[in-house]
């Protein structure tokens, strides 16, 4: 019984040198001293004030095309026809006084839309249509339209006679829709902007 307590001491001993021998060497780079009379408190914790804005990194993201709207009425744009060539629409109800965009990174896309003016109820209701393509040579062009009626056919139509980039502009009174194709840096912006006459 003596030489078991004997060798568990030995056993005991030998890991708690080997510890204190791994604890010391494990970090062995050597440490600068800190003279703590030039660090300050606040060097070493940052004091944060409540409510203060911590900034951080910002990241950018390049997107290669956005197709934005401008809802510059009182009323909301709800979509009521699309026609998908090539990707979907990307853009749904549009809000009174609002801009809305869908950004992506597509090498080509190729679509139209089909809008109602909804001013509310007695109201009387009108239809805008958005056209836009790029295509895989990098050939951008625009459309709008304005044909009163719901479904997919205006939609369709608007894009069958979109031929070139030129800016364009139509009306359908009370309404007028304006559209553009922008450049900002590496992205290509199709820009539709609803307007009251």
């Amino acid at each position: 019984m003596k030489s078991l307590i004997k060798v568990f001491i030995a056993l005991l001993l030998t890991v708690t040198i080997a510890f204190v021998s791994f604890n010391t060497h494990a970090n062995s780079l050597p440490l600068s001293s800190v003279d703590h009379h030039q660090v300050s408190s606040s060097d070493l914790q940052p004091q944060i004030l409540p409510n203060q804005t911590i900034e951080s990194p910002v990241i950018t993201i390049t997107y290669k095309s956005i197709v934005e709207i401008a809802n510059k009425t009182q009323c909301i744009l709800r979509p009521v026809g699309v026609y998908n060539k090539s990707l979907e629409w990307p853009l749904g109800d549009i809000g009174s006084l609002r801009l809305v965009a869908e950004r992506f990174n597509s090498d080509n896309f190729s679509f139209a839309s089909n809008y109602r003016v909804d001013c509310g109820i007695g109201k009387e209701k009108r239809n805008l249509q958005f056209s836009t393509s790029l295509d895989t040579q990098g050939n951008k062009k625009i459309n709008v339209g304005v044909i009163n009626q719901n479904g997919n056919q205006p939609a369709k139509s608007t894009w069958d006679k979109m031929t070139d980039p030129s800016d364009k502009s139509l009306l359908n009174p009370p309404f007028g829709v304006n559209a553009f194709i922008r450049q900002k840096d590496q992205t290509s912006i199709w820009l539709f902007e609803v307007v009251e006459k």
